[in-house]
């Protein structure tokens, strides 16, 4: 066996060892006592003797003493092969430790929680850090937090009464979804561009669909059905040209953390909406929308909450008074918790280039791009069809392979200790997603393909 097969046998092994949820034994427990002894600490634990064996191969596999020091803040990642990034991503560290930290500020602090334990502090910080994230700023733009991205669509829509809003076939099914209710709300027109066979959607025939009476274009960064990325600065450029007051409404949600995005250099007209539970890590609850400040003037949304009001500490009655910036589409009591562990992921994530987001962020591209190619590679070698014959740089950081019988497939690697995950086309047949992620290597692409390749 190569290096990279020792390795990723001993990844996979390892997934068998791995210990399940402390919940339930927490919930079964009868006593303090017992309690007690089901908690953890730590995260989670990896046999030390498997990473000396990847560090003893790190030369044979081409990987660098940086790299391997990132990926082991990311111990889930040795449990098994993990490739579905794409679909939800493995917290490093980092993140569960903001978290169990800002729980221990509330036990500490009780009510104070809001100033002595810094709850003020983390919603500003979350403003910051995602605003540097998606190439934004605060003198420009501003952000708000929502639970998830189909929120954050929903708030910005909900303030656009009637006309035309373009957007693609390959667009995820919230895109759909709030779509076709914002039409029947406000009786606006919609406007699909169909995508192609092979998963791409030809900028050219989006830009085609761009009339005067165009209110908002609502685009997948990043079709999920095949990865396809759309040209973002090409159709902010049109838009700009065609539509001048129209809303260029981004989901990045399969982009955000692995493919730069330059918020300023795209214009006042382009809104970014994401959430961190992909290859930003962070699990559910971390929603966010970052909106050119030209539009907290235009847009007012239709929900409201006491976060809404511009000081919702002065605990004023009656109708709300807005501010005019993000503070606008917040509703009721934010999600502390998920801001916390986002903020824990973003500061891991940036160690891998000396502590720049964005540096990160340009750094993540190039590895997953890498491991783009080096899937395609191996499923060329392999016999495999992927999804769309274009190169990595018009794709996120996954492809879809081609198969017959995908359930079971899925389910047999699964067992193996490898996640992907399906998705229908017809039936049983579909695709099979496979991804890279900033801390992962080529070895474990390649110990995936040749899987799937056996399985099938």
């Amino acid at each position: 066996m190569d290096s990279g097969s020792v390795v990723a046998a001993a990844q996979m092994a390892a997934r068998a060892a791995a210990r399940p949820a402390m919940i339930g034994e927490c919930l079964a427990a009868a006593t303090p006592a017992a309690l007690r002894t089901s908690l953890t600490t730590g995260g989670l634990a990896v046999d030390p003797g498997f990473w000396r064996l990847r560090r003893e191969n790190a030369a044979a596999l081409g990987i660098a003493a940086d790299d391997l020091d990132f990926r082991e803040l990311h111990p889930g990642l040795d449990l098994g092969i993990y490739a579905c990034s794409h679909s939800m991503g493995v917290p490093s560290i980092v993140g569960p430790a903001a978290v169990r930290e800002h729980l221990d500020q509330l036990a500490a602090h009780g009510i104070g929680v809001w100033d002595d334990g810094t709850w003020v502090t983390v919603m500003d910080q979350y403003r910051q850090q995602v605003a540097e994230l998606v190439g934004g700023n605060l003198v420009e733009g501003d952000v708000t937090w929502f639970p998830n991205a189909s929120e954050a669509l929903c708030a910005v829509l909900e303030g656009i009464g009637g006309g035309t809003l373009v957007y693609t076939s390959g667009h995820f099914t919230t895109g759909h979804y709030v779509h076709h209710q914002w039409a029947q709300n406000c009786g606006g027109t919609l406007v699909e561009v169909p995508v192609e066979d092979d998963g791409s959607v030809p900028t050219e025939r989006i830009i085609a669909a761009l009339t005067p009476e165009v209110r908002v274009l609502s685009i997948s960064h990043a079709l999920f059905e095949s990865g396809w990325l759309q040209d973002l600065p090409a159709l902010a450029a049109a838009l700009r040209e065609r539509c001048p007051e129209a809303l260029l409404l981004v989901d990045a949600y399969q982009t955000c953390g692995t493919v730069p995005i330059d918020a300023l250099a795209l214009g006042d007209h382009v809104a970014i909406v994401a959430a961190g539970h992909k290859q930003l890590r962070s699990g559910t609850g971390a929603g966010f929308l970052y909106l050119p400040r030209r539009w907290h003037r235009v847009l007012t949304p239709k929900r409201t909450g006491w976060w809404n009001h511009r000081a919702p500490f002065s605990f004023e009655k009656g109708p709300v008074v807005r501010a005019e910036d993000g503070t606008r589409f917040r509703t009721g009591t934010p999600t502390l918790i998920a801001q916390v562990m986002l903020l824990g992921e973003l500061a891991a994530l940036a160690t891998s280039a000396g502590g720049s987001l964005p540096a990160a962020v340009s750094r993540a591209r190039a590895v997953t791009s890498g491991l783009v190619d080096t899937l395609l590679d191996a499923c060329a070698e392999c016999g495999l069809a992927v999804r769309g014959d274009w190169p990595s740089a018009r794709r996120g950081a996954f492809v879809c392979v081609e198969v017959d019988d995908g359930p079971r497939i899925n389910e047999a690697l699964a067992h193996a200790g490898i996640r992907v995950d399906f998705r229908p086309r017809d039936g049983d047949r579909g695709w099979l997603r496979v991804s890279g992620n900033s801390a992962g290597f080529a070895y474990e692409m390649q110990a995936v393909i040749g899987a799937i390749a056996r399985a099938r």
